[in-house]
């Protein structure tokens, strides 16, 4: 009898899933994901309880190693951030920015322009740190809020990288028609996208910390930013990203996505 064909013996199947639970909820399961749930409230329902993004060694890595360097993903977020700098903006929400880590990393590759504000939208256990460094090191272009004021919504640039799946009270959508002027430009990087239907799963993010997050589907999710009044205008694979699921192989793909969308004259 094949391997394959063993493997899909019930009893086998019911095994290999459970071992590959277990490795996803121990420390060998870090970056792996897991699960298929329709809400965020049934993933937590399944995960073990854990402080999620609220976890002091994350904010570690933003200062100490995301704030110095730059990925391959990164390029394209700054060629069209350099357009959009180049015409005429200067302000940008940058959601789920952490302590201002790209502002920090970017500085290097873009030339900002004088009048630049660069807003932080983060959970309130990253702002304090951001803003203690930002006076540090005098990035007075840097301002941080946990909550979504009118002004930043009017932002001439909207950028979101490896945030957008993980928001479950608010979403892009619904942040645009808020908006009572509409960014010019958006940029969204490392973001999970499926031709399947959209779901949502979790992730081992390490240090004990496991976070439901969405899968979205590419067609809707491109479709509802059009809606919106923008076109695509460019779109690229972010291969540093895989989505590996534990237990759960036919959810899987091999890329990531960047997507670019301006707003229509």
């Amino acid at each position: 009898m094949q391997l394959a064909t063993i493997k899909r013996l019930p009893l086998i199947r019911t095994w290999l899933h459970r071992r590959a639970i277990g490795k996803y909820l121990s420390p060998r399961g870090r970056g792996f994901h897991c699960g298929h749930f329709q809400t965020f409230a049934q993933a937590r329902a399944w995960l073990p309880p854990s402080a999620e993004f609220s976890h002091e060694k994350f904010t570690e890595e933003y200062v100490n190693e995301r704030c110095h360097r730059i990925w391959s993903f990164d390029y394209p977020v700054l060629f069209w951030l350099r357009g959009a700098f180049e015409t005429g903006s200067t302000s940008l929400l940058d959601i789920g920015g952490s302590i201002g880590n790209q502002y920090y990393a970017y500085q290097r590759y873009l030339a900002y322009p004088p009048a630049l504000q660069w807003r932080v939208q983060e959970l309130s256990a990253f702002i304090e740190q951001g803003r203690d460094i930002a006076q540090q090191r005098g990035a007075t272009a840097l301002s941080f809020s946990d909550d979504w004021p009118d002004p930043w919504l009017s932002c001439d640039i909207w950028m979101a990288a490896g945030v957008l799946e993980f928001m479950e009270d608010v979403d892009l959508f619904s942040l645009l028609s808020r908006a009572s002027r509409k960014p010019r430009h958006i940029l969204i990087n490392k973001l999970p996208l499926t031709e399947a239907p959209a779901f949502v799963s979790s992730q081992n993010i390490g240090f004990g910390s496991y976070v439901p997050h969405h899968v979205f589907n590419r067609q809707a999710f491109v479709s509802g930013i059009e809606q919106h009044g923008y076109e695509l205008v460019d779109q690229w694979e972010v291969p540093d990203r895989k989505f590996l699921s534990l237990g759960f192989d036919e959810d899987e793909f091999d890329t990531y996505s960047g997507l670019y969308f301006r707003l229509k004259p």
